[in-house]
């Protein structure tokens, strides 16, 4: 059709596919980072969580509407792989936030 076949896997648009895989990487790079205290203390603080949470959720989404878009205009159907890694995404994101909120305030007292 219009593209390469290298951009469609069983009639699927995957050719985003890696850069949600690396975003999620990042997320779960981040909340590795959250679970150990000594990596948290040493190299995050809110606005580094909240700014790197929100950054993710946001790009990705922004890559799902596209890739609807692009999906729409091409005639191929979704990745349903990619809409559950942007699902895992933002509950990692989420998970993020509330592990660091919520140890934060132990950690001062």
């Amino acid at each position: 059709m219009y593209t390469y076949k290298s951009f469609e896997t069983i009639g699927a648009f995957t050719l985003l596919r890696p850069i949600f895989i690396s975003i999620l990487v990042v997320s779960l790079l981040l909340f590795f980072i959250m679970i150990f205290p000594k990596l948290k203390n040493k190299m995050v603080n809110g606005f580094t969580v909240l700014s790197l949470s929100a950054m993710s959720i946001f790009v990705s989404g922004q890559l799902l509407y596209n890739s609807g878009i692009i999906v729409d205009e091409i005639g191929l159907s979704g990745d349903p792989v990619s809409f559950y890694i942007f699902l895992a995404i933002t509950g990692i994101g989420i998970i993020n936030l509330i592990i660091y909120f919520s140890t934060q305030g132990k950690s001062n007292k």
